[in-house]
Parts: C-alpha cells; sequence; structure tokens
C-alpha cells in the first residue's frame, strides 16, 4: 500500500470511530431523555427535554447511515444512565454530553471529505448548538 492509500484509510478510519462514538452518544440521549423527563414537574421543561431526545433520533439515524455508506458497522451501543438524583447535576451532565456532540459533529466535518456529509454534520453541529442553549435554559430552569 501507498504511503497516500495509507493515510486515506487512518482518515477513514479515524472517520469511522468518530462517527461511532457519535453514534453511542445520539443513541444514549435518544433513550436517556425521555426518562430524564418523566422525574420534571414543570410541563415547558419536560418537553424541552423531549424534544431534545427526538432530535437525538434524527441525528443517531443521520450518523448510522454514513457509517453504513462508509463500509463500516453501527455501534448501537448505551453510555451509563445517570446514578444521580439530583435533576441539576443529571443536567450538567446531559450539557457536557451535548458539548461532546458538537465537538464529534465538528471533527467529523474535518475529516470527511464527502460534500454531502459534511453539509449534513454542519447542520447536525449548528442543531447540537441549539442543544446546548436548550439544556442551559433547562438549568436555569431548574435552578
Amino acid at each position: 500500500m501507498e504511503p497516500k492509500d495509507k493515510k486515506k484509510v487512518n482518515v477513514d478510519n479515524d472517520l469511522l470511530e468518530a462517527l461511532n462514538r457519535t453514534l453511542e452518544l445520539e443513541y444514549t440521549l435518544i433513550i436517556y431523555y425521555p426518562r430524564i423527563s418523566e422525574r420534571i414537574k414543570d410541563i415547558e421543561t419536560k418537553h424541552l427535554t423531549q424534544s431534545l431526545g427526538t432530535a437525538s433520533i434524527g441525528h443517531a439515524d443521520t450518523v448510522s447511515r454514513a457509517i453504513t455508506k462508509l463500509g463500516g458497522r453501527p455501534r448501537w451501543t448505551l453510555g451509563p444512565f445517570p446514578r444521580e438524583k439530583d435533576l441539576n447535576k443529571i443536567f450538567q451532565e446531559q450539557l457536557e454530553k451535548e458539548k461532546l456532540a458538537l465537538k464529534l459533529h465538528q471533527q467529523i466535518v474535518v475529516l470527511t471529505t464527502d460534500s454531502s456529509l459534511r453539509s449534513q454534520f454542519i447542520e447536525m453541529s449548528k442543531e447540537e448548538e441549539l442543544h446546548i442553549k436548550t439544556v442551559q435554559k433547562i438549568l436555569d430552569k431548574l435552578a
């Protein structure tokens, strides 16, 4: 294999790894936001929380399709459910997860050479910025 091809394989492996890390994170958000929302009494905050989980469904679908398109296998795994009982602390953790999702989406934009994929992840990065603001709004309401 020529060095150029080896570099492409490494970039592809890095891209697939970033995509699978993103999939695990988005899948975790899909599963856990509804469970977290069950503990919230305020209707507006409950709906905001549920909307984050719903948005993550679209993100996970996009990510899994990208993995498959690139010849990888999507890893549908979950991160651990928050053991914390305090909603403020749970949403602080969720804020960090949303920030990580943004970072991963931005990393994928840099790693991919596929313009369609790049566009999708640029758009998802913008959505993650809104998710970060939504989680911050939830934290403000819980304070």
